[in-house]
């Protein structure tokens, strides 16, 4: 087994060390990070920019659906392209005609329908949406020969009594059941472009920034807080700084303190960067360390592939170790990864080992390039399994170093 000689020294027999940030800067050196912004909702450019909130407030954010109703107007003769994007189901009706039916559970989707429309006419329209659970998304869109794809504009969108946008029945249930008055709202929505965070895939709560208050440096570490505070629909803020540079096989070293609090997941991990096999798990994903703060110092080192992903409790993809310190001090977490073992370990004590070079790419899609990725995620399937606990916030990682070998 091979060791460091000590903190500051960076040289290992037997590698040679080919990339490495010791946060020595003031700054977050820009060449080598980059971050990922928002709450993991899609985007969806050509519509502007989506509201991230959708129900009125005091509604309930899943299992309900809405009715909009109301006049199209036509500035042009032309055969129209309707757009729809949804999470979950939604059916577009253009002068009574159904010309969108996506009604089914889904990922946030573009669906299109055609109908040919003329000139400076009020055509009806009536969209009708529902949502299950997760993140939301509706978006209305248009385009004919004499404009691109855009948003229907308020101007183009007129209520049964004159003013702009559709008249909006907001339902607690997913089938448009009407029920008593109280549990029903109404209100005129001006144009359709919601799309609210999918929680990064694991129901998480965090919006994740690039502002100090989230990620900074201070005396040579890499701080990386969750916070209570809300910020554009989220009731939590975090950062998740992510590598430029992709590495295939070699020796990662990351020196780190965890944070500390029930509701935290924290995470060092690695996805691939060119997603050679197709979307995740196809690809594969490499978690360097997992911690959730419900229990703490219990460390999880695993890999994710199309053959077990997710909940991998029994797999031979998942191994733990105990940290008693994992939070009040600082250890080396490590990868070593070649083309035929992934071995994970903490302060040189191996923990996790997974073989799969001989096998096919749905076990070992681990031949390609994989970037770092380092976060505090709040809440999640995992991590807010036991709830969360709001007096622990502000909470923070940092981070003393990060360094990649290469085997000589």
């Amino acid at each position: 087994m091979l060791y460091a000689k000590s903190e500051n020294n960076s040289e290992l027999d037997g590698w040679d060390l080919v990339w490495q940030d010791e946060f020595s800067d003031s700054t977050i050196n820009a060449a080598h990070w980059g971050f990922d912004i928002g709450t993991g909702a899609p985007v969806f450019d050509a519509y502007g920019i989506s509201s991230p909130i959708f129900v009125p407030e005091g509604f309930p954010k899943d299992n309900f659906s809405v009715r909009w109703e109301g006049k199209l107007k036509t500035e042009h003769s032309s055969e129209y392209i309707f757009y729809t994007v949804s999470d979950d189901g939604v059916r577009l009706y253009v002068d009574d005609h159904l010309i969108i039916d996506q009604w089914k559970p889904q990922p946030a989707t573009e669906s299109a329908g055609k109908i040919t429309l003329q000139a400076n006419q009020k055509y009806s329209i009536r969209v009708e949406y529902f949502e299950e659970g997760g993140g939301e998304a509706m978006i209305l869109g248009w385009e004919c020969d004499s404009f691109p794809k855009s948003l229907i504009p308020s101007k183009n969108l007129v209520t049964g009594t004159g003013e702009p946008g559709l008249k909006g029945t907001y339902f607690p249930n997913k089938s448009l059941e009407k029920t008593s008055s109280n549990t029903m709202i109404t209100r005129i929505d001006k144009e359709l472009n919601w799309v609210t965070g999918e929680g990064w895939g694991n129901n998480e709560l965090q919006y994740y920034t690039d502002v100090p208050n989230n990620i900074r440096i201070i005396n040579g570490k890499l701080i990386i807080e969750a916070r209570k505070e809300s910020f554009k629909g989220s009731e939590y803020t975090s950062a998740r700084i992510k590598t430029k540079n992709s590495w295939k096989y070699g020796r990662f070293e990351i020196r780190a303190k965890l944070p500390q609090g029930r509701g935290t997941w924290c995470a060092l991990w690695a996805l691939p960067t060119d997603w050679a096999y197709g979307p995740w798990p196809y690809s594969g994903e490499i978690d360097i360390l997992e911690h959730v703060g419900f229990n703490e110092g219990d460390i999880v080192g695993s890999v994710h592939t199309i053959a077990h992903a997710g909940d991998l409790y029994g797999t031979d993809q998942q191994g733990t170790i105990k940290i008693p310190n994992a939070c009040k001090g600082f250890n080396k977490y490590i990868l070593e990864w070649n083309e035929n073992e992934i071995s994970v370990s903490v302060n040189n004590k191996s923990f996790f080992k997974y073989s799969g070079g001989n096998q096919s790419w749905e076990r070992w899609p681990f031949d390609q390039r994989f970037h770092l990725l380092f976060n505090i995620a709040v809440g999640g399937w995992w991590g807010g399994a036991k709830g969360v606990d709001n007096d622990a916030f502000p909470t923070k990682m940092e981070i003393d170093y990060v360094r990649v070998y290469t085997q000589k």
